[in-house]
């Protein structure tokens, strides 16, 4: 990276900027696949070389009657056209808070034709997050998304498919708890106007516990507000099929670009 004369500069205040929005969002743990908010499915969208990519999103929870919050960041860095590379920073503002399990990882999208394309994201967890207080495993862990979008007209479709693997330092919750988590999710986006598109999203995933048969589903609906050319503002709401999920989830969030 080159940090000379005043592309240094500026390259150093937008990271400082960076850092304290996410501070200033108290940013927290998402039980959700790190997509652009509100979505779960990922795309397979990438910055291009040099481009850069700031996410910063807060939601409210409400599950068996008890209320939390939580946000999350993102920020992301153009490698190649169809390489990005990413850092996680999670935290929890509600009680018990503190940070998560930061992760690193990096998107590739390996075929592009026809409006049709597919790619890998692969991710590190680091484990940041205290686990005694449930902020995180007390180990490192491994993800993989295998992602698909399809274009056509003001319609875009997203397929996602992935694992999580799970590693955990207490004993008897290494004893209870799924080691991988099998995971895959379905969106549908519709580009009202050149400013705003409405979307939907459902998918299902592995329940941690042994014990419990019924994996979690869910439902999102929301709109993203392209404001610019750089800035996107978005909210969502995400929904249990089942009472295995978080009951009911509403987000807010901003995507800034720049290079």
């Amino acid at each position: 990276m080159n940090w000379c004369g005043k592309q240094s500069f500026k390259k150093l205040w937008l990271l400082r900027t960076f850092c304290g929005l996410s501070l200033f969002a108290q940013l927290s743990f998402l039980n959700t696949a790190y997509a652009a908010h509100p979505l779960v499915s990922e795309d397979t969208g990438t910055q291009g070389v040099g481009g850069y990519q700031i996410e910063v999103n807060a939601d409210w929870l409400k599950d068996e009657g008890v209320k939390s919050r939580v946000a999350t960041a993102t920020l992301t860095k153009g490698v190649l056209e169809n390489l990005d590379t990413f850092i996680n920073l999670p935290y929890t503002t509600s009680e018990p808070n503190g940070i998560n399990d930061v992760s690193v990882g990096f998107k590739w999208r390996f075929f592009d034709a026809d409006g049709f394309s597919v790619g890998l994201k692969p991710e590190y967890r680091f484990a940041s997050g205290d686990q005694e207080k449930s902020l995180g495993d007390g180990r490192s862990g491994e993800s993989l998304t295998l992602m698909t979008q399809y274009m056509w007209g003001r319609f875009t479709w997203l397929f996602n498919a992935g694992f999580e693997h799970h590693r955990y330092s207490d004993p008897a919750k290494n004893d209870e708890s799924r080691k991988y988590i099998q995971k895959s999710s379905v969106a549908m986006l519709y580009a009202i106007n050149d400013q705003w598109t409405a979307l939907i999203d459902s998918g299902v995933k592995s329940h941690v516990s042994k014990q419990e048969k019924s994996d979690p589903q869910f439902v999102v609906l929301g709109l993203i507000h392209q404001v610019s050319d750089d800035l996107d503002l978005d909210i969502g709401y995400k929904k249990a099929l089942n009472h295995t999920d978080i009951d009911k989830q509403i987000g807010m969030g901003m995507t800034y670009r720049f290079k």
